[in-house]
């Protein structure tokens, strides 16, 4: 039995990060939603998967303005809408960023035009 190949680093095209994070970590979760259906004792007797849908988590090192939550991101080929965006301070290290961003099945990404001020 050969062991698969290892691939080591960040691999995914990140360019679409643009500046303000320099990605460490990229976490791609792939979900769907899901219809039950119980019967009388209150079972579920039939579970059926619908809206494919996956969200990525990235972490790294923040490097100053950058993208924003509610705006879009493009990484590899496909684009997101960015949901959530922190920055970290810590007197012992770096100041770390994180950005959430989720895509679902073939669903147009209507961004936010303009980021209230004061936003990180």
């Amino acid at each position: 039995m050969s062991i698969p190949p290892r691939i080591f680093g960040v691999t995914s095209n990140v360019s679409g990060l643009a500046e303000g994070i320099i990605a460490n970590s990229l976490t791609f979760n792939d979900t769907v939603e899901t219809a039950e259906a119980r019967n009388e004792k209150g079972e579920i007797i039939d579970i059926a998967a619908f809206s494919f849908g996956t969200t990525v988590d990235i972490q790294g090192v923040y490097t100053g303005e950058g993208v924003k939550a509610g705006q879009t991101i493009t990484i590899g080929e496909d684009d997101y809408l960015v949901t959530s965006r922190t920055k970290t301070e810590s007197n012992t290290a770096f100041q770390e960023s994180s950005v959430s961003a989720r895509r679902a099945d073939k669903a147009t990404l209507h961004p936010i035009v303009e980021t209230p001020s004061g936003v990180i």
